[in-house]
């Protein structure tokens, strides 16, 4: 048995094993005291920029802000923080967090024994242990307390982080594995089973490369966008190491380059793939991105092999009849066309002309509340009808609409629209489904798929609202599942030649588009965002593939009542009015108590456009902020609030204008 001292190591000596260095999944983190004075001290972590992390994770906002593990270790050296540490997410290895193991300088010998073969190192208390293995074990975080006669264990594999020291133990420094990361042995499955009951087999990426060529590469690079995330383009470039052992530099380095975040010299970044003993990034992660973005790819069809002879080919075609060739042209799966009749044919390319294309994939988000329903809905009900839409041509065709969420309001809308346009809805080819398909289940695709070609006329646009309800289960920001609904929506389109239109929500900084993955966009053949500000509501088109971006086109909300309830009540809803469109206001990035204050004066804006009062704009902005009880900090958050209002009736940029009896008014937005 070994004896052992608690440590803690001066944050700029601490080194990284090479499977771990590069991953942008590091953070720093605080010791701070308990929520109690009988609580223990905790490790809060935080983000390279000094915020605390917060928020649910694993979700873009969150992604964005780790960092791999140099720029964590200088970041927390020089903002004084205790240590550094990393989340555990889609990085295919496990932790395993042993504690109270070491006790008086001695390491138990059952939890050194399984140390052997990996990575291993002491916690910052110096009394446990963090083991590294590969894969994702029993897919979860889960914990075994420790009790007064056995120490205790933490799974960590898929959310919540981990404190990283570098102090190795002992036996990972003699065996020379301060670089590898190995499988979990049998006698930690074993211990692992003990202690949680049954649990499923660690799931290990394959090793060896597939022997994909490099023609092959580059035909699933030419569907990718090389400005996607960047754990997404490091993933990229770690499967192209993996498959061509090395020598496809050029590969990643070029398409790398065709992007505007194109860092420069690459090599460096290129060798730490090379020396990176953990789990591998392999081809089927590339394979899994180019299929989310259209590509069609079949790893087990890349040989030359089948290719007749093309002297005999052409004998074959000279010795054949012209009725005999007419046969075997139908029976071919490709056939051209002669350029006289390709050229004359009509198509018809949009739904909405310039704004909705009669594409294969679309999105539309926005806040909630923004009322991209409400939007959304106004827009099927004219490409039903094939009325013009804002004065754009619209071709007539049915719409099948999935309503996911909300059923009772979505009744109640469609009532408002017939007696506000005065239409009979009998008249309307739109149909809806009141039931949730999960776009992650094939089966489910399939089964939706035959239900639209069954009921009638095929449908020209299918809508699901909204997405998240759509795929239940799902991590809007993991690429595999993304993908993966992604890729049966292109089912629905192959199997219906209907486009399909998913109504999404914002993230959470709304500047940076919609919610989740990242490649979402770039699967998208249009992309439409909702806003809602004080000067109203439009819909903007923020990719268009085969038009023009950033077209926008103003509206309002208007209440219909629409009959009483059981009760005698009143019930009322909403339709969409054509209004001008909105200014977007001061492009400056806003603070905390900024950005609140123009939350509520939205808020506020929809019911009034002036005689809004100062004091209850303060008011309401501080009940944002719950955790300020102390009447000294109360003074405080309200003095710095009333700094923060007068920057939007102060200034050129002001949107609002401060009037004598000491209540604002929005400033004209004609």
């Amino acid at each position: 048995m070994n004896t052992v001292t608690k440590i803690t190591p001066r944050l700029n000596n601490i080194k990284a094993p090479a499977f771990l260095a590069d991953l942008p999944i590091w953070l720093m983190w605080k010791l701070e005291p308990g929520r109690t004075t009988a609580d223990k001290p905790r490790k809060v972590p935080y983000y390279s920029n000094g915020a605390r992390r917060s928020g649910v994770q694993g979700r873009l906002e969150d992604r964005q802000q780790l960092v791999t593990f140099e720029a964590a270790r200088a970041a927390a050296a020089k903002r004084g923080m205790s240590g550094i540490g990393h989340a555990c997410m889609d990085s295919d290895f496990t932790v395993i967090d042993f504690d109270r193991c070491v006790t008086d300088g001695q390491l138990n010998p059952v939890v050194e024994a399984l140390t052997m073969g990996t990575y291993a190192e002491y916690s910052p208390s110096g009394t446990g242990i963090h083991l590294y293995v590969k894969g994702d074990l029993r897919g979860t975080n889960e914990k075994s307390p420790a009790t007064a006669d056995q120490f205790g264990i933490e799974l960590f594999s898929t959310k919540g982080y981990v404190t990283y020291t570098g102090n190795a133990t002992e036996l990972t420094d003699m065996l020379g594995n301060t670089d590898t990361i190995g499988d979990a042995s049998t006698e930690l499955q074993q211990l692992i089973t003990k202690r949680f009951g049954s649990a499923s087999d660690i799931v290990i990426a394959a090793q060896e490369p597939k022997g994909v060529s490099r023609e092959l590469i580059l035909e699933m690079l030419s569907v990718l966008d090389p400005d996607m995330g960047h754990a997404d383009w490091l993933k990229i470039g770690m499967a192209i190491h993996h498959e061509t052992r090395g020598e496809g530099f050029n590969l990643w380095d070029q398409w790398s380059r065709g992007g505007s975040k194109y860092p420069g010299d690459l090599s460096g970044r290129w060798e730490t793939f090379g020396r990176n003993s953990g789990p591998a990034i392999t081809i089927n992660s590339l394979v899994q991105m180019a299929k989310a973005n259209g590509a069609s790819i079949n790893l087990n069809a890349v040989s030359m092999e089948g290719f007749a002879d093309l002297d005999a080919i052409q004998e074959a075609s000279a010795s054949i009849t012209s009725e005999s060739k007419d046969i075997a042209v139908k029976e071919l799966r490709f056939k051209f066309e002669h350029v006289s009749q390709f050229a004359v044919k009509t198509s018809h390319t949009y739904m909405i002309k310039g704004v909705l294309p009669r594409a294969t994939l679309g999105v539309l988000f926005g806040e909630s509340g923004s009322g991209k329903s409400f939007i959304t809905l106004d827009m099927c009900i004219a490409i039903a009808l094939g009325h013009p839409w804002r004065g754009k041509r619209t071709k007539q065709g049915r719409v099948a609409y999935i309503v996911a969420e909300g059923a009772a309001g979505f009744r109640n809308r469609l009532l408002a629209y017939g007696i506000y346009h005065g239409l009979d809805l009998r008249t309307i080819p739109l149909d809806i489904l009141d039931a949730t398909p999960n776009l992650l289940l094939k089966e489910d695709a399939l089964d939706l798929s035959k239900s639209l070609l069954a009921s009638g006329e095929p449908p020209a646009l299918v809508v699901f609202d909204t997405l998240a309800q759509s795929m239940a289960g799902a991590n809007e920001n993991a690429s595999e599942d993304m993908g993966k609904a992604l890729a049966h929506c292109k089912g629905i389109h192959k199997a219906t030649d209907a486009m399909v239109l998913l109504v999404h929500h914002s993230g959470k900084d709304s500047s940076k588009g919609a919610r989740g993955w990242s490649g979402m966009r770039a699967a998208a053949d249009v992309e439409l965002e909702v806003t809602r500000s004080a000067f109203g509501r439009a819909l903007r088109t923020t990719k268009q593939k085969d038009g023009a971006d950033f077209e926008a086109w103003g509206f309002d909300l208007n209440v219909v009542n629409i009959g009483e309830d059981a009760d005698g009540d009143q019930v009322s809803s909403c339709v969409v009015v054509e209004a001008s469109v909105p200014v977007q206001g001061s492009t400056r990035k806003l603070g905390k108590n900024e950005q609140v204050i123009l939350n509520v004066m939205s808020e506020i804006g929809m019911a009034q456009t002036a005689g809004i009062e100062r004091s209850a704009v303060v008011d309401l902005v501080m009940l944002s902020f719950p955790e300020i009880t102390e009447s000294g900090q109360i003074k405080a958050k309200r003095d710095r609030i009333r700094r923060s209002l007068k920057k939007f009736y102060e200034g050129d940029d002001a949107i609002y204008a401060l009037e004598t009896n000491d209540t604002l008014t929005i400033l004209d937005s004609e």
